[in-house]
C-alpha cells in the first residue's frame, strides 16, 4: 500500500500486486523489491547475518516485517555496524549510537525501530512532512500508527472493509504508548482483490498504511507486539515490558 500510495519504492506497484496474488516470483519482481531503499537493505543485512542464500527468504523477511526468532540470533555489534554504515550521513554519530549504549535495550533490525527512531530524517514523502520535535503529538502518533505494521481483531466483514479492534500507537509528551483498542476500517480489496480473501471473524490480520496484509498466527500476534513495544522503548529510552 505504500508503495502504491507514492511513499517508497519504484513504480511498479502492478507488478508486486501481481506477484503476491499469484505466489510467482520473477526477475521483474526481484528488480522492483530491490527498489524499496528503507526495507531492502534491512533484509539484505538480515539474511547475510545468519547465512541466508537470498535476501527474500522469507524467515528474514518475516524477522522484519512481523519479528521472530531469527531477530535474536543477530549479534548487536553487527547490526550496529549496519545502522553506522547506512546511515553516518543522515544522521549524527550519536544518534545511531544512542540506540546501542543502554545495555537492558536490544535495538533488532525490525520495521518499526525504523518507523519510530527515524520517522522524522526519512528522505521520501509522507515522512519528511513531519519533524516528531516540533510537530504535535496528536499528527506524529498519527503518521507512526499507519507506517508501522499493525494487528487486530476481526470483528465485523459486512459493507465493504474489515471492521477491526486494535490498539493505535499514541504520543503523549514525546512518548510512544499503546492506547485501549478502538475501531477501525481496514481496506480488504485493490482493484476487486486481497491479500485476506478468506478472512473470518476472530481472526487476526496485519495492516499497514490501512491495507490488510495478511492473517495473523497467534505466534505471530505475540511476536509483532512484542517487537514493537521493544522498538516503542528505545524510542522512548525506558526499559521494555518482560
Amino acid at each position: 500500500m505504500p508503495n502504491r500510495l507514492g511513499y517508497c519504492g519504484p513504480d511498479e506497484n502492478d507488478v508486486l500486486l501481481d506477484a503476491c496474488l499469484n505466489n510467482k516470483p520473477s526477475d521483474e519482481l526481484i528488480n522492483a523489491l530491490e527498489g524499496f531503499q528503507a526495507a531492502y537493505p534491512y533484509l539484505r543485512f538480515i539474511a547475510q547475518s545468519q547465512g541466508m542464500q537470498r535476501p527474500f527468504d522469507y524467515r528474514a523477511v518475516e524477522a522484519y516485517w512481523i519479528g521472530n526468532d531469527v531477530l535474536q540470533r543477530i549479534a548487536p555489534n553487527e547490526f550496529y555496524d549496519h545502522l553506522k554504515q547506512r546511515f553516518e550521513k543522515k544522521f549524527p554519530k550519536e544518534h545511531v549510537k544512542k540506540l546501542f549504549d543502554a545495555k537492558q535495550f536490544a535495538a533488532f533490525p525490525h520495521h518499526a525501530l525504523h518507523v519510530f527512531n527515524a520517522f522524522s530524517s526519512m528522505s521520501s514523502s509522507p515522512e519528511a512532512l513531519i519533524n516528531p520535535t516540533g510537530q504535535p503529538d496528536e499528527k506524529v502518533a498519527r503518521l507512526m500508527d499507519k507506517c508501522r505494521i499493525s494487528w487486530g481483531r476481526v470483528v465485523g466483514l459486512e459493507n465493504g472493509p474489515l471492521h477491526v479492534e486494535y490498539e493505535p500507537v499514541l504520543r503523549r509528551d514525546g512518548k510512544l504508548l499503546l492506547g485501549d483498542p478502538v475501531m477501525t476500517n481496514v481496506v480488504a480489496e485493490v482493484q476487486s482483490r486481497s491479500f485476506v480473501s478468506d478472512v473470518k471473524l476472530d481472526d487476526w490480520v496485519s495492516f499497514h498504511w490501512g491495507f490488510a496484509c495478511s492473517t495473523l498466527t497467534p505466534l505471530q500476534v505475540a511476536n509483532l507486539r512484542k517487537y514493537t513495544l521493544a522498538d516503542m522503548a528505545i524510542a522512548n529510552k525506558v526499559p521494555p515490558p518482560q
